[in-house]
C-alpha cells in the first residue's frame, strides 16, 4: 500500500501551486518558510519548471526541516553547474544544428544528488509536475514513477535545454502552456489554493535592447496571461491566496549568486503579508 492510498477521505484540501521562474525559484524558498511557520501546510503540491523542483523537495518533507534542506541547496547553488557561460556566444549559438544551446547534464546530476526522493510515490504528500508535449503542444502531467526526468522536462526551457524524452514522447518546459498551474490544483479538488508565483510583481517593462531580451520578454508576457485570467475570478467555494511577488531588480537569468538575498527578502515580504492578512481577518 502506498502513501497515496493512505490518504483520508475527501474533504478540505490545501494545494500549493509553485510556478516557474528560473533562478527566481529562490523566492519560493522564503515564501515556503513563512507559510509553514504559520501552520499553512500543503495537502498536495503542483509545480512547473523550477517550481517543480521546489515542489519535489517540499513534498519529500513538508516541514521546516525540509525547507532548511531546500534553502541550503539554493544558498550553495553554483549557476555554472546548470548554465555554463562564456564558452560560446553570438548568432551562431541560435543557428547551429544542435537541439539546444547546452545539455541538461548538470541539472540532471544536481537533481539526482540533491532531491531526497527518487520516485513520486516516496513523497510524504502527493505532488504533480507539468511539461509541454513538443509535437502537439498539449500539457502533460506527471505524478508517479521516477521524479528526475519529468522535472527535467518541466524545466526544459526551449532553446536553452534540449527536449526530454519520456515514454517515446518529447517534452519541453511546462511554462509554455501553464506556468502557474492553478487549474491543476482545482482539478485535484483544492478548497484552498496557495499561489507562489515569482513573477507576480508590478514593474514597467523596459524596451528590449537585444533580440534575446525581446524573446524572453515576449515569453514572459505570454506565460503570465493565463495566470492573470485564472486568478481574476476564483471559483465559488475556493479560497485563493496569491502571495505577493518580489521585484528582484536587475538580475540576469544565469545569476544564482543572489539567492540568499532573494530568500531573505521573500521571507520578510511574505511574513508581513500573512501577518497583515491575519490581523485583518481578526479585526485587529
Amino acid at each position: 500500500m502506498t502513501l497515496y492510498e493512505l490518504r483520508p477521505e475527501p474533504g478540505p484540501k490545501t494545494v500549493f501551486v509553485l510556478g516557474g521562474g528560473g533562478n527566481l525559484g529562490a523566492v519560493q524558498v522564503g515564501m515556503l518558510r513563512a507559510l509553514i511557520e504559520r501552520g499553512i501546510l500543503p495537502d498536495e503540491l503542483v509545480g512547473c519548471s523550477v517550481g517543480a523542483i521546489n515542489s519535489a523537495a517540499l513534498a519529500a518533507d513538508p516541514t521546516l526541516v525540509g525547507v532548511d534542506r531546500l534553502e541550503e541547496l539554493w544558498r550553495n547553488l553554483d549557476g555554472e553547474t546548470i548554465c555554463p557561460s562564456g564558452r560560446l556566444s553570438g548568432l551562431w549559438l541560435l543557428t547551429r544544428k544542435y537541439k539546444a544551446l547546452q545539455t541538461n547534464d548538470g541539472l540532471r546530476n544536481l537533481l539526482r544528488e540533491s532531491l531526497p526522493i527518487d520516485r513520486f510515490e516516496d513523497a510524504k504528500v502527493p505532488f504533480h509536475v507539468v511539461a509541454t508535449e513538443l509535437t502537439n503542444g498539449h500539457e502533460a502531467w506527471f505524478s508517479e514513477g521516477d521524479v528526475v526526468e519529468p522535472i527535467l522536462a518541466s524545466a526544459a526551457l526551449p532553446a536553452l535545454f534540449p527536449p526530454v524524452t519520456i515514454g517515446g514522447k518529447k517534452f519541453i518546459d511546462g511554462a509554455v502552456v501553464d506556468n502557474v498551474p492553478i487549474s491543476r490544483a482545482l482539478a485535484q479538488g483544492a478548497t484552498k489554493i496557495v499561489v507562489l508565483h515569482v513573477g507576480n510583481f508590478d514593474r514597467p517593462r523596459g524596451e528590449p535592447k537585444r533580440p534575446i531580451d525581446a524573446l524572453l520578454q515576449s515569453f514572459s508576457i505570454a506565460r503570465n496571461y493565463r495566470f492573470l485570467a485564472e486568478t481574476r475570478t476564483p471559483p465559488e467555494g475556493v479560497e485563493m491566496l496569491v502571495l505577493p511577488g518580489l521585484d528582484p531588480g536587475n538580475l540576469r537569468p544565469n545569476d544564482f549568486g543572489r539567492s540568499r538575498m532573494l530568500i531573505d527578502r521573500a521571507y520578510a515580504l511574505t511574513s508581513s503579508f500573512l501577518d497583515a492578512r491575519d490581523r485583518a481577518a481578526s479585526g485587529i
